[in-house]
C-alpha cells in the first residue's frame, strides 16, 4: 500500500501561498459584486476553517503535480464555489422560514 505524502514546502511559503489565495478570491468577488464588503470577505477567507481549506486544497494540487499558480487557482475556486453554496443555502433557510411564519390568507 503506497502512500501519499504532500511536496515538500516550507511553512512560511505555505502560509503566504494561502494568504494570497484567500486575498485575491476576496478581491475578485468584491471586483464582481462591489456590495460585497472586502473586508468582511478577507475575514471570512481567513477563518481557520477557510485557511485549513485552502491550504489543503492547495497542496493537493501541489501534489497531483500542477504548477503552483493552477494549485492555487483550483484552491481559490473551491473556496469561492464553497462560501457561494453556503451563502445560497443560508438565504433558502431564511426564505423558508420567513414564509413558514408569514399568515395565510
Amino acid at each position: 500500500m503506497s502512500q501519499t505524502t504532500a511536496p515538500a514546502i516550507p511553512a512560511d511559503v505555505l502560509g503566504e501561498a494561502v494568504g494570497r489565495i484567500a486575498g485575491f478570491a476576496a478581491l475578485s468577488l468584491h471586483e464582481s459584486f462591489p456590495h460585497l464588503d472586502l473586508d468582511q470577505l478577507a475575514e471570512t477567507f481567513t477563518r481557520p476553517c477557510a485557511v485549513d481549506m485552502i491550504g489543503a486544497r492547495f497542496l493537493a494540487g501541489l501534489d497531483s503535480g500542477l504548477p503552483a499558480g493552477e494549485a492555487a487557482a483550483a484552491a481559490g475556486t473551491a473556496l469561492m464555489r464553497g462560501w457561494a453554496d453556503a451563502r445560497l443555502a443560508a438565504r433558502a433557510q431564511l426564505d423558508a422560514e420567513a414564509e413558514a411564519e408569514a399568515p395565510t390568507a
